[in-house]
Protein backbone atom coordinates (compact mmCIF):
# COMPACT_ATOMS: atom_id res chain seq x y z
CA UNK A 1 0.00 0.00 0.00
CA UNK A 2 1.12 3.54 -0.77
CA UNK A 3 0.03 6.23 1.70
CA UNK A 4 0.15 9.99 1.12
CA UNK A 5 0.47 12.01 4.33
CA UNK A 6 -0.53 15.69 4.14
CA UNK A 7 0.19 18.39 6.72
CA UNK A 8 0.41 22.17 6.74
CA UNK A 9 3.21 21.88 9.33
CA UNK A 10 6.03 19.32 9.55
CA UNK A 11 6.94 16.16 11.44
CA UNK A 12 8.59 17.86 14.39
CA UNK A 13 5.45 19.87 15.16
CA UNK A 14 3.04 16.97 14.69
CA UNK A 15 3.82 13.91 16.84
CA UNK A 16 0.61 12.13 15.77
CA UNK A 17 1.65 12.34 12.14
CA UNK A 18 5.16 11.13 13.00
CA UNK A 19 3.75 8.09 14.80
CA UNK A 20 1.47 7.28 11.86
CA UNK A 21 4.35 7.61 9.39
CA UNK A 22 6.49 5.24 11.45
CA UNK A 23 3.57 2.82 11.71
CA UNK A 24 3.15 2.76 7.94
CA UNK A 25 6.88 2.18 7.42
CA UNK A 26 6.85 -0.66 9.97
CA UNK A 27 4.06 -2.30 7.97
CA UNK A 28 6.21 -2.12 4.84
CA UNK A 29 4.03 0.52 3.14
CA UNK A 30 5.39 3.10 0.73
CA UNK A 31 5.02 6.64 2.06
CA UNK A 32 4.92 10.12 0.57
CA UNK A 33 4.96 13.10 2.95
CA UNK A 34 3.90 16.61 1.92
CA UNK A 35 5.07 19.06 4.58
CA UNK A 36 6.36 22.62 4.97
CA UNK A 37 9.62 24.34 5.74
CA UNK A 38 8.66 26.67 8.59
CA UNK A 39 11.90 28.61 9.10
CA UNK A 40 12.26 27.73 12.79
CA UNK A 41 13.69 25.07 15.13
CA UNK A 42 11.35 22.42 13.72
CA UNK A 43 13.06 22.28 10.31
CA UNK A 44 16.31 20.79 11.63
CA UNK A 45 14.41 18.58 14.05
CA UNK A 46 12.31 17.25 11.16
CA UNK A 47 15.45 16.43 9.19
CA UNK A 48 16.70 14.41 12.15
CA UNK A 49 13.38 12.57 12.45
CA UNK A 50 13.54 11.59 8.77
CA UNK A 51 17.11 10.30 8.86
CA UNK A 52 17.31 6.67 7.72
CA UNK A 53 13.66 6.55 6.68
CA UNK A 54 12.65 5.65 3.12
CA UNK A 55 10.06 8.39 2.63
CA UNK A 56 9.32 10.39 -0.49
CA UNK A 57 9.31 13.92 0.98
CA UNK A 58 7.69 16.81 -0.87
CA UNK A 59 8.94 19.91 0.92
CA UNK A 60 6.94 23.11 0.42
CA UNK A 61 7.98 26.54 1.67
CA UNK A 62 6.07 28.61 4.21
CA UNK A 63 8.92 31.14 4.59
CA UNK A 64 9.83 34.26 2.64
CA UNK A 65 13.04 32.74 1.25
CA UNK A 66 11.42 32.48 -2.21
CA UNK A 67 10.15 36.03 -2.32
CA UNK A 68 7.88 35.79 -5.37
CA UNK A 69 6.03 32.69 -4.19
CA UNK A 70 5.70 34.07 -0.68
CA UNK A 71 4.15 37.30 -1.98
CA UNK A 72 1.94 35.44 -4.47
CA UNK A 73 0.41 33.12 -1.90
CA UNK A 74 0.08 35.92 0.65
CA UNK A 75 -1.78 38.11 -1.83
CA UNK A 76 -4.10 35.27 -2.87
CA UNK A 77 -4.95 34.52 0.75
CA UNK A 78 -5.62 38.20 1.43
CA UNK A 79 -7.88 38.51 -1.63
CA UNK A 80 -9.81 35.42 -0.48
CA UNK A 81 -10.34 37.03 2.92
CA UNK A 82 -11.62 40.21 1.23
CA UNK A 83 -14.15 38.44 -0.97
CA UNK A 84 -15.15 35.88 1.66
CA UNK A 85 -18.24 37.85 2.88
CA UNK A 86 -19.67 37.61 -0.65
CA UNK A 87 -18.77 33.93 -1.25
CA UNK A 88 -19.32 32.26 2.12
CA UNK A 89 -20.61 29.07 0.49
CA UNK A 90 -17.67 28.63 -1.88
CA UNK A 91 -15.36 25.88 -0.66
CA UNK A 92 -12.23 27.19 -2.33
CA UNK A 93 -12.74 30.70 -0.93
CA UNK A 94 -13.13 29.36 2.62
CA UNK A 95 -10.08 27.12 2.23
CA UNK A 96 -7.80 29.79 0.77
CA UNK A 97 -8.95 32.47 3.22
CA UNK A 98 -8.33 30.08 6.11
CA UNK A 99 -4.87 28.96 4.95
CA UNK A 100 -2.83 29.66 1.82
CA UNK A 101 -1.04 26.38 2.49
CA UNK A 102 -4.13 24.46 1.40
CA UNK A 103 -3.55 25.61 -2.17
CA UNK A 104 0.21 25.23 -1.93
CA UNK A 105 -0.42 21.54 -1.21
CA UNK A 106 -2.74 21.30 -4.22
CA UNK A 107 0.03 22.70 -6.40
CA UNK A 108 2.60 20.20 -5.14
CA UNK A 109 4.11 17.64 -7.49
CA UNK A 110 2.91 14.37 -6.00
CA UNK A 111 4.09 11.20 -7.72
CA UNK A 112 3.22 8.36 -7.62
CA UNK A 113 -0.38 8.78 -6.52
CA UNK A 114 -1.30 6.71 -3.47
CA UNK A 115 -3.88 4.17 -2.39
CA UNK A 116 -4.82 6.25 0.66
CA UNK A 117 -4.54 9.88 1.83
CA UNK A 118 -4.06 10.67 5.53
CA UNK A 119 -4.45 14.39 6.30
CA UNK A 120 -3.39 16.25 9.44
CA UNK A 121 -4.17 19.89 10.37
CA UNK A 122 -7.23 21.72 9.11
CA UNK A 123 -5.40 23.34 6.20
CA UNK A 124 -4.83 19.85 4.75
CA UNK A 125 -8.54 18.99 4.72
CA UNK A 126 -9.49 20.79 1.49
CA UNK A 127 -6.56 19.43 -0.57
CA UNK A 128 -7.17 15.92 0.82
CA UNK A 129 -10.80 16.04 -0.28
CA UNK A 130 -9.93 17.64 -3.62
CA UNK A 131 -7.27 15.03 -4.47
CA UNK A 132 -9.56 12.26 -3.25
CA UNK A 133 -12.37 13.44 -5.51
CA UNK A 134 -10.21 14.06 -8.58
CA UNK A 135 -8.29 10.78 -8.51
CA UNK A 136 -10.80 8.52 -6.72
CA UNK A 137 -8.56 7.94 -3.71
CA UNK A 138 -10.01 7.39 -0.20
CA UNK A 139 -8.93 9.79 2.53
CA UNK A 140 -8.83 9.89 6.32
CA UNK A 141 -8.71 13.10 8.34
CA UNK A 142 -7.28 13.37 11.85
CA UNK A 143 -9.13 15.82 14.10
CA UNK A 144 -6.40 16.29 16.67
CA UNK A 145 -7.94 19.56 17.87
CA UNK A 146 -11.41 21.03 17.66
CA UNK A 147 -10.33 23.77 15.28
CA UNK A 148 -13.30 26.18 15.54
CA UNK A 149 -12.80 26.19 19.31
CA UNK A 150 -9.10 27.09 19.22
CA UNK A 151 -7.86 30.56 20.14
CA UNK A 152 -7.84 32.59 16.90
CA UNK A 153 -5.71 35.70 17.03
CA UNK A 154 -6.90 37.60 13.93
CA UNK A 155 -10.28 37.90 12.19
CA UNK A 156 -11.62 35.47 14.78
CA UNK A 157 -15.36 35.58 14.07
CA UNK A 158 -14.98 35.03 10.32
CA UNK A 159 -12.23 32.45 10.72
CA UNK A 160 -14.35 30.44 13.16
CA UNK A 161 -17.12 30.48 10.54
CA UNK A 162 -14.72 29.32 7.82
CA UNK A 163 -13.46 26.46 9.93
CA UNK A 164 -16.96 25.30 10.78
CA UNK A 165 -18.00 25.52 7.13
CA UNK A 166 -15.02 23.48 5.92
CA UNK A 167 -15.54 20.81 8.57
CA UNK A 168 -19.29 20.55 7.96
CA UNK A 169 -18.84 20.41 4.19
CA UNK A 170 -15.83 18.08 3.94
CA UNK A 171 -15.54 15.83 6.99
CA UNK A 172 -18.68 13.85 6.04
CA UNK A 173 -16.94 13.07 2.73
CA UNK A 174 -13.90 11.54 4.45
CA UNK A 175 -13.79 7.74 4.39
CA UNK A 176 -12.87 7.82 8.07
CA UNK A 177 -12.11 10.22 10.90
CA UNK A 178 -9.80 9.93 13.89
CA UNK A 179 -10.04 12.22 16.90
CA UNK A 180 -7.67 12.82 19.81
CA UNK A 181 -10.20 12.67 22.66
CA UNK A 182 -13.76 11.48 23.27
CA UNK A 183 -15.03 15.04 23.74
CA UNK A 184 -13.35 16.28 20.54
CA UNK A 185 -15.05 13.38 18.80
CA UNK A 186 -18.43 14.25 20.32
CA UNK A 187 -18.16 17.95 19.45
CA UNK A 188 -17.01 17.18 15.90
CA UNK A 189 -19.78 14.65 15.24
CA UNK A 190 -22.33 17.10 16.62
CA UNK A 191 -21.07 19.78 14.22
CA UNK A 192 -21.15 17.55 11.12
CA UNK A 193 -24.26 15.58 12.11
CA UNK A 194 -22.42 12.31 12.60
CA UNK A 195 -20.09 10.09 10.59
CA UNK A 196 -20.25 6.42 9.65
CA UNK A 197 -16.61 5.60 10.39
CA UNK A 198 -14.77 7.28 13.24
CA UNK A 199 -12.36 6.31 16.04
CA UNK A 200 -10.83 8.00 19.08
CA UNK A 201 -7.05 7.59 18.94
CA UNK A 202 -5.45 8.96 22.09
CA UNK A 203 -2.03 10.60 22.04
CA UNK A 204 -0.35 7.52 23.46
CA UNK A 205 3.42 7.06 23.31
CA UNK A 206 5.57 3.96 22.67
CA UNK A 207 6.08 1.85 25.81
CA UNK A 208 9.84 1.84 25.23
CA UNK A 209 10.04 5.56 26.01
CA UNK A 210 9.08 4.87 29.64
CA UNK A 211 11.83 2.36 30.37
CA UNK A 212 13.50 4.45 33.08
CA UNK A 213 14.03 2.69 36.39
CA UNK A 214 10.95 3.32 38.52
CA UNK A 215 11.69 5.66 41.38
CA UNK A 216 10.34 3.79 44.43
CA UNK A 217 11.89 5.59 47.41
CA UNK A 218 9.93 6.02 50.62
CA UNK A 219 11.77 9.11 51.84
CA UNK A 220 8.55 11.04 52.43
CA UNK A 221 9.36 13.70 49.81
CA UNK A 222 6.66 14.45 47.25
CA UNK A 223 8.45 14.88 43.90
CA UNK A 224 6.23 16.87 41.53
CA UNK A 225 6.86 17.46 37.80
CA UNK A 226 5.33 19.74 35.16
CA UNK A 227 6.60 20.20 31.60
CA UNK A 228 5.94 22.28 28.52
CA UNK A 229 7.89 23.97 25.75
CA UNK A 230 7.62 27.21 27.71
CA UNK A 231 7.44 27.80 31.47
CA UNK A 232 5.30 30.91 31.60
CA UNK A 233 2.00 32.51 32.52
CA UNK A 234 -1.48 31.26 31.60
CA UNK A 235 -0.78 27.57 32.13
CA UNK A 236 -2.19 27.21 35.65
CA UNK A 237 1.19 27.42 37.42
CA UNK A 238 0.30 30.71 39.14
CA UNK A 239 -2.60 29.12 41.00
CA UNK A 240 -0.53 26.04 41.78
CA UNK A 241 2.28 28.02 43.39
CA UNK A 242 -0.20 30.19 45.28
CA UNK A 243 -1.71 26.99 46.67
CA UNK A 244 1.79 25.73 47.63
CA UNK A 245 2.50 29.01 49.45
CA UNK A 246 -0.67 28.57 51.52
CA UNK A 247 0.27 25.09 52.78
CA UNK A 248 1.49 24.67 56.32
CA UNK A 249 5.25 24.75 56.75
CA UNK A 250 5.57 21.04 57.57
CA UNK A 251 3.87 19.84 54.39
CA UNK A 252 5.54 22.49 52.25
CA UNK A 253 8.91 21.26 53.47
CA UNK A 254 8.22 17.80 52.02
CA UNK A 255 7.61 19.07 48.48
CA UNK A 256 10.06 19.19 45.58
CA UNK A 257 8.82 20.76 42.32
CA UNK A 258 10.59 20.33 38.96
CA UNK A 259 9.58 22.43 35.96
CA UNK A 260 10.89 21.29 32.57
CA UNK A 261 10.95 23.74 29.65
CA UNK A 262 12.28 27.11 28.51
CA UNK A 263 11.82 29.58 31.38
CA UNK A 264 10.18 32.95 30.75
CA UNK A 265 12.37 35.51 32.62
CA UNK A 266 9.35 37.55 33.69
CA UNK A 267 7.62 34.43 35.07
CA UNK A 268 10.80 33.65 36.98
CA UNK A 269 10.87 37.08 38.62
CA UNK A 270 7.15 37.38 39.38
CA UNK A 271 6.31 33.79 40.38
CA UNK A 272 9.35 31.62 41.06
CA UNK A 273 11.60 34.08 42.93
CA UNK A 274 8.92 34.84 45.58
CA UNK A 275 8.35 31.10 46.04
CA UNK A 276 12.06 30.52 46.56
CA UNK A 277 12.27 33.47 48.95
CA UNK A 278 9.38 32.09 50.98
CA UNK A 279 11.36 28.90 51.49
CA UNK A 280 10.16 25.48 52.45
CA UNK A 281 9.95 23.74 49.07
CA UNK A 282 12.77 22.73 46.76
CA UNK A 283 12.34 24.12 43.23
CA UNK A 284 14.18 22.86 40.14
CA UNK A 285 14.06 24.36 36.64
CA UNK A 286 15.28 22.02 33.91
CA UNK A 287 15.82 23.21 30.31
CA UNK A 288 13.62 21.65 27.61
CA UNK A 289 14.70 18.15 26.59
CA UNK A 290 13.69 15.74 23.85
CA UNK A 291 10.45 13.76 24.16
CA UNK A 292 12.32 10.48 24.60
CA UNK A 293 14.58 11.91 27.32
CA UNK A 294 11.61 13.52 29.05
CA UNK A 295 9.59 10.31 29.15
CA UNK A 296 12.62 8.40 30.45
CA UNK A 297 13.11 10.95 33.26
CA UNK A 298 9.46 10.95 34.36
CA UNK A 299 10.08 7.78 36.34
CA UNK A 300 12.00 9.91 38.84
CA UNK A 301 8.82 11.65 40.05
CA UNK A 302 5.74 10.84 42.10
CA UNK A 303 3.15 13.37 40.91
CA UNK A 304 2.47 14.85 37.48
CA UNK A 305 0.63 18.17 37.14
CA UNK A 306 -1.97 18.41 34.39
CA UNK A 307 -3.26 21.83 35.37
CA UNK A 308 -4.89 22.95 32.13
CA UNK A 309 -6.49 26.42 32.46
CA UNK A 310 -9.47 25.79 30.14
CA UNK A 311 -8.41 28.81 28.08
CA UNK A 312 -10.67 28.00 25.13
CA UNK A 313 -13.16 25.38 23.96
CA UNK A 314 -10.47 23.21 22.41
CA UNK A 315 -8.47 23.22 25.64
CA UNK A 316 -11.61 22.09 27.48
CA UNK A 317 -12.19 19.22 25.05
CA UNK A 318 -8.59 18.01 24.71
CA UNK A 319 -6.72 15.38 26.70
CA UNK A 320 -3.23 16.82 26.97
CA UNK A 321 -0.07 14.91 26.12
CA UNK A 322 0.97 15.49 29.72
CA UNK A 323 -1.80 13.43 31.23
CA UNK A 324 -1.09 10.48 28.92
CA UNK A 325 2.65 10.63 29.56
CA UNK A 326 2.17 10.76 33.33
CA UNK A 327 -0.16 7.77 33.19
CA UNK A 328 2.28 5.71 31.12
CA UNK A 329 5.10 6.59 33.54
CA UNK A 330 3.01 5.49 36.53
CA UNK A 331 2.86 8.92 38.15
CA UNK A 332 -0.09 9.97 40.25
CA UNK A 333 -1.92 12.68 38.30
CA UNK A 334 -3.30 15.94 39.66
CA UNK A 335 -5.57 17.23 36.89
CA UNK A 336 -7.69 20.36 36.86
CA UNK A 337 -11.30 19.75 35.91
CA UNK A 338 -11.55 20.78 32.30
CA UNK A 339 -14.40 18.67 30.88
CA UNK A 340 -12.09 16.25 29.05
CA UNK A 341 -9.74 15.77 31.99
CA UNK A 342 -12.66 15.35 34.40
CA UNK A 343 -14.02 12.51 32.25
CA UNK A 344 -10.54 10.96 31.99
CA UNK A 345 -10.03 10.96 35.77
CA UNK A 346 -13.54 9.65 36.40
CA UNK A 347 -12.88 6.74 34.02
CA UNK A 348 -9.36 6.14 35.38
CA UNK A 349 -9.73 6.99 39.08
CA UNK A 350 -6.76 4.80 40.09
CA UNK A 351 -4.42 7.04 38.10
CA UNK A 352 -5.00 10.28 40.00
CA UNK A 353 -7.41 12.90 41.22
CA UNK A 354 -9.19 15.94 39.83
CA UNK A 355 -9.20 19.48 41.17
CA UNK A 356 -11.21 22.61 40.65
CA UNK A 357 -9.38 25.24 38.59
CA UNK A 358 -8.78 27.38 41.66
CA UNK A 359 -6.19 27.96 44.33
CA UNK A 360 -8.46 26.53 47.01
CA UNK A 361 -9.20 23.42 44.95
CA UNK A 362 -5.51 22.77 44.28
CA UNK A 363 -4.64 23.38 47.94
CA UNK A 364 -7.21 20.84 49.09
CA UNK A 365 -5.89 18.17 46.72
CA UNK A 366 -2.23 18.85 47.52
CA UNK A 367 -2.96 18.37 51.23
CA UNK A 368 -4.74 15.10 50.42
CA UNK A 369 -1.79 13.90 48.33
CA UNK A 370 0.76 14.81 51.02
CA UNK A 371 -1.27 12.97 53.64
CA UNK A 372 -1.50 9.84 51.44
CA UNK A 373 1.99 9.98 49.97
CA UNK A 374 3.21 6.58 51.16
CA UNK A 375 0.31 4.79 49.46
CA UNK A 376 0.73 6.86 46.31
CA UNK A 377 4.39 5.87 46.11
CA UNK A 378 3.60 2.19 46.73
CA UNK A 379 1.01 2.08 43.92
CA UNK A 380 3.30 3.46 41.23
CA UNK A 381 3.90 0.16 39.44
CA UNK A 382 0.19 -0.63 39.47
CA UNK A 383 -0.53 2.71 37.81
CA UNK A 384 2.18 2.09 35.19
CA UNK A 385 0.57 -1.23 34.24
CA UNK A 386 -2.80 0.51 33.88
CA UNK A 387 -1.17 3.27 31.84
CA UNK A 388 0.05 0.74 29.29
CA UNK A 389 -3.53 0.57 28.03
CA UNK A 390 -3.06 4.12 26.72
CA UNK A 391 0.19 3.38 24.88
CA UNK A 392 0.75 3.83 21.16
CA UNK A 393 1.01 0.05 20.81
CA UNK A 394 -2.66 -0.12 21.82
CA UNK A 395 -3.82 2.99 19.97
CA UNK A 396 -2.09 2.11 16.69
CA UNK A 397 -4.25 -0.98 16.25
CA UNK A 398 -7.21 1.34 15.71
CA UNK A 399 -5.28 3.20 13.00
CA UNK A 400 -4.27 0.00 11.21
CA UNK A 401 -7.84 -1.28 11.26
CA UNK A 402 -9.07 1.97 9.73
CA UNK A 403 -6.44 1.91 6.99
CA UNK A 404 -7.29 -1.66 6.06
CA UNK A 405 -11.03 -1.04 6.20
CA UNK A 406 -10.92 2.14 4.12
CA UNK A 407 -8.71 0.67 1.40
CA UNK A 408 -10.71 -2.58 1.30
CA UNK A 409 -13.99 -0.65 1.00
CA UNK A 410 -12.75 2.09 -1.29
CA UNK A 411 -15.36 4.71 -2.03
CA UNK A 412 -18.02 3.46 0.40
CA UNK A 413 -18.18 6.61 2.53
CA UNK A 414 -17.10 9.27 0.03
CA UNK A 415 -19.97 11.26 -1.49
Amino acid sequence: MNILFLTTNNLATNPRLYKELNLALEQGYSCTLVQFKLGNWSDEKTKTLLEGKEVNVVQLDATSSHRFNWIKWGVLEKVAKMIYPFFKNQLWVNALASSRRSFQILNANINPFPDLICAHNLGALYPAWSLSKEFDIPFIFDVEDYHPGEFIRFDAFKEKGRREFLMKALLPKANALTTASPLIERQTLRLIDGHANNRVVLNGFPKSEFSGQDFMDQDGVLKIVWFSQKISFGRGLEQFFTAISQMDEKRRGLIEVSLIGDLDPQFKQEILVPIKNQGGIKLNVIPAISQQDLHFELSNFDLGLAIEPGKDLNNNLAISNKIIAYAQAGLYILATDTPAQRVFIEENSSLGTGSAQSTSGLLEKLIFICDNLNQIKQDKQKRKVLGEGLSWEVQCDKVLQLWDKVVANKGVVVN
